[in-house]
């Protein structure tokens, strides 16, 4: 018997009678789904909880284990539940404060997953790596499943960084990443919505309109910044491009060089474009990733990085009231494009 077996037997056992555990098969064993077979935790709110918060650190081992767990027909059947189903798990300091993405507060912990048109492929990432503190755990809902795509594609980053070009990997693990991220000024328009959507203004990002708040959160974070010309806002950050896991001490890649390096598969060939068009030679991008010493990488070394991810994609689809626990650490997220509505939350555990 495998050793996945035996530890989906033994994590069952421990979870108790009341549900059943299904590995994803068309993908790489990620994600597992848990599934109540008692019908109170299947249709009472309070006793779904009460079961997530009683097997909270069995999950959590698990989750080390496979990366990915969908709790599926469980009684979250909207947001409120959402929240009271995360409430026990701990919160992250500075909530998404200084984040990269378009999202909004709903209520309580749930944020948008993101704002994103629905015609773009949003890159694999591990979340908030471009900060010094980020989760260690994230939790989607999905409010309601889109009529089509817009799966939170997950993929393994184990097999990804034992994948990854030994010189390109101990490049980034000697040199470390650099991000400069840029907060447009909230008077100033790049002149095309959708690029005024992923071009956020420093207002929205920090959650104020005073600039010395601003300065102070990222002083707070650990982060450098410099005001622009323009009146733009950016803020740098040198990372290890690398985390050692908290639960099994492997040193493992930790960085977002593949989506917040701007080219034709992180944005799209469209949005590059537009990014030419836009900023031209002189104004300062949303993103601009190099190694920590300011050089940039090889167009080459960053290009061989997503036939890795292509081959490692699993792209299930939502089912409304799903409630997805992600290993940050060990479980990239992007999405696929979609059409009509979608209403997938997400909350950061700290």
């Amino acid at each position: 018997m495998s050793d996945s077996m035996t530890a989906s037997r033994e994590v069952t056992g421990a979870l108790g009678p009341r549900v059943r555990l299904t590995p994803y098969s068309a993908g790489n064993g990620l994600p597992v789904f848990v599934e109540p077979t008692d019908s109170v935790i299947a249709e009472d709110t309070q006793a779904a909880c009460a079961w997530l918060r009683e097997h909270q650190e069995v999950i959590d081992a698990y989750l080390t284990d496979v990366g990915a767990i969908v709790l599926r027909g469980f009684a979250f059947p909207d947001t409120a539940a959402f929240n009271a189903a995360v409430e026990h798990y701990p919160d992250m300091p500075h909530g998404y404060v200084g984040g990269a993405t378009p999202r909004a507060n709903i209520s309580g912990r749930a944020f948008e997953a993101t704002r994103a048109p629905g015609d773009a492929k949003l890159m694999f990432h591990q979340e908030m790596a471009y900060l010094p503190s980020y989760p260690r755990q994230l939790a989607f809902f999905c409010n309601r499943a889109p009529p089509s795509g817009g799966a939170t594609l997950i993929a393994d980053v184990r097999k990804f960084d034992d994948a990854v070009p030994r010189r390109f990997r101990d490049e980034v693990h000697r040199r470390g990443v650099r991000y400069t991220r840029n907060f447009r000024d909230p008077e100033w328009s790049t002149g095309d919505p959708a690029q005024d959507v992923y071009h956020r203004p420093w207002t929205e990002a920090f959650c104020t309109e005073r600039s010395e708040e601003a300065e102070a959160a990222c002083r707070a974070m650990g982060l450098d910044y410099r005001w622009e010309a323009n009146g733009s806002f950016s803020v740098i950050y040198v990372s290890p491009g690398f985390v050692t896991h908290p639960r099994t001490g492997r040193e493992i890649w930790f960085n977002q060089i593949m989506s917040q390096t701007p080219n034709d598969r992180s944005i799209g060939s469209v949005r590059m474009e537009v990014y030419d068009r836009v900023y031209g030679r002189t104004l300062t991008r949303p993103y601009d990733t190099t190694f920590g010493d300011g050089e940039p990488f090889d167009p080459a070394d960053v290009q061989s990085l997503y036939p890795i991810l292509d081959r490692l994609e699993v792209d299930f689809a939502w089912r409304n009231g799903d409630l997805m626990l992600l290993d940050n650490f060990y479980t990239f997220h992007g999405r696929s494009p979609f059409t009509g509505d979608r209403d997938v939350q997400v909350a950061l555990i700290g």
